[in-house]
């Protein structure tokens, strides 16, 4: 997302965060790995890799594993509380935010940009979440799309979820399909559209896109809110 050039130790430390909470979601949702997995369409060792930290799960994939246990996307960029022992605890400690720069930012409703929770995802995809504290039935985040030249998605890769999603492009040039119909947006381009309609979008340029996304959840339901930015 807005960080360039993370290495792969940050990218695992936050991964130990995010399968943390994963593990936690899922115990407490009485699913073993096993059942998980199988909802989820990826293999039982799969999970367990991403529970303890060592693998990661696709945009698809995660949003899955959030419908599924019922938890938000923004809650996975949150630490795990401490518990002694935890592999969370011991190895995914944040670098200390920057000093508040005045009290807008001691109220918590300012983040600056070097203090914004992230999650890198499988294929270099990377997020930052742009609100201070998770937001009810929303999500605004940034996304950061890594060069890759030529690239065709999945023929399997649409998503759909129960919101309504908006976007635009600051940097770079991404592909974008909704429904049947596909077009290109360059920096400065927005979108807005009903995300229960089948939507998939991809950078297939040489160049890091970059985007800014906001996700308003309806109310009323009646669908898996599992779409993807990859």
């Amino acid at each position: 997302m807005g960080k360039v050039g993370v290495g792969e130790s940050d990218a695992s430390a936050e991964w130990v965060r995010v399968g943390e909470r994963i593990r936690v979601a899922r115990e407490a949702a009485k699913l073993s790995v096993r059942e998980l997995a199988r909802r989820v369409e990826v293999s039982s060792s799969h999970v367990s890799q991403v529970e303890r930290g060592l693998a990661s799960f696709s945009v698809r994939a995660l949003y899955n594993v959030v419908s599924v246990l019922g938890i938000s996307m923004d809650s996975l960029f949150e630490d795990v509380p401490s518990v002694a022992g935890s592999p969370a605890a011991s190895t995914a400690a944040d670098p200390a935010p920057p000093t508040p720069d005045g009290p807008l930012d001691d109220g918590g409703i300012v983040l600056r940009r070097a203090a914004r929770p992230t999650i890198a995802l499988t294929g270099g995809t990377r997020w930052e979440r742009l609100t201070p504290k998770p937001e009810v039935n929303a999500e605004f985040i940034e996304v950061v799309y890594p060069p890759n030249p030529q690239a065709v998605p999945p023929p399997k890769d649409y998503i759909r979820h129960s919101s309504r999603e908006y976007g635009i492009v600051v940097q770079g040039s991404l592909t974008v399909q909704v429904g049947f119909d596909q077009t290109v947006l360059h920096a400065g381009d927005s979108i807005a559209f009903d995300s229960h309609i089948p939507h998939r979008f991809w950078n297939a340029t040489a160049e890091e896109v970059r985007a800014i996304w906001f996700i308003r959840d309806d109310p009323r339901g009646g669908g898996e809110s599992n779409h993807a930015h990859d």
